[in-house]
């Protein structure tokens, strides 16, 4: 493999096929006789130019999803009344679970609006399911709220559906959140030593990995599906 065919593959990681092969030929072009370090250097700084956004996404994408879901959840305050019976205490533990599920909701939404911005339909969709969500997750415990948190539910689902785009979008950050739960779940069943210094490493391991396999699987999907028409809901 030569260098501009490995150049180009790399560039591809973060502009279209297109955009890739051009600047590769405009790099062969400007610089015809310069040297193989100066070449990737070209290489590198382009990668950076474009992916910056992807990287600071990556990495605010888990502290800015701890901080909405915790702050949604502290200023709805925590209703431990439940409906069909359910005891405080299995309202409790649904409520820890369930805001795993809404971390990820608003890791994913915070890397769509650093790499996309506002205007994304990915963005858009993510930010009313966010708050929804979080919504839920702190009122749905009591009857009238419930009901009214169906009916929104309700209407969101409706008004998804009725897009293309909407849909794929709710399609890419549902797909989004299974991954990273699926890869957070097998990480958490790894077998633990209480007595090694490394006992802890799979909440560190956690950090690191899950955010990356949650904006993988939103860039992958994201640019197979609605790159070319996301201009917003």
């Amino acid at each position: 493999m030569d260098r501009a065919t490995a150049a180009e593959w790399l560039l591809r990681r973060v502009v279209d096929p297109v955009r890739a092969s051009e600047l590769v030929g405009d790099q062969l072009e400007a610089h015809p006789a310069s040297g193989r370090l100066r070449f990737w250097i070209s290489i590198g700084g382009l990668l950076l130019m474009f992916s910056w956004r992807t990287l600071i996404g990556v990495a605010a994408s888990p502290v800015m999803g701890l901080l909405l879901a915790l702050t949604f959840l502290f200023f709805g305050g925590v209703q431990t009344v439940g409906i069909l019976g359910l005891s405080s205490m299995t309202v409790f533990h649904a409520r820890n679970y369930l805001l795993g599920i809404s971390i990820l909701f608003w890791a994913v939404t915070s890397f769509s609006l650093v790499w996309l911005g506002w205007r994304s339909t990915l963005t858009g969709v993510g930010l009313v399911t966010s708050i929804l969500w979080s919504g839920t997750l702190t009122f749905f415990w009591q009857w009238t709220p419930a009901i009214v948190l169906t009916v929104l539910w309700a209407g969101v689902l409706v008004f998804c559906a009725s897009s293309k785009k909407r849909r794929r979008a709710l399609g890419i950050l549902c797909s989004a959140v299974v991954a990273a739960w699926l890869m957070a779940f097998a990480l958490s069943n790894f077998h633990q030593d209480p007595h090694s210094v490394f006992g802890k490493w799979q909440g560190l391991a956690a950090l690191f990995v899950v955010p990356i396999v949650e904006s993988s699987i939103t860039i992958f999907l994201h640019r197979k599906f609605i790159a070319s028409q996301d201009t917003g809901l």
